[in-house]
């Protein structure tokens, strides 16, 4: 996933655009230079996940391992 990552300047909040983790801290260095030269480049970092989350299969899984745990339980 290349364009993954966005930077915020931790000065006057401009954000890059998405893209690449190197890309984009070298964007946000070169914002530093220009608009804060006696600032050391900080911020932070955002990382955008993809499309598919695998978070709800998991759920999934567990919401019918709960269920066959009641069932069984009423045996």
């Amino acid at each position: 996933m290349a364009d993954s990552y966005r930077y915020r300047c931790g000065e006057c909040g401009h954000r890059t655009a998405w893209g690449s983790e190197s890309r984009g801290a070298e964007t946000i260095e070169a914002h530093y230079g220009r608009n804060h030269p006696d600032v050391v480049p900080g911020g932070m970092v955002e990382f955008r996940k993809g499309s598919s989350s695998g978070g709800a299969g998991c759920l999934i899984v567990l919401a019918v391992l709960v269920l066959l745990l009641v069932i069984a339980s009423r045996h």
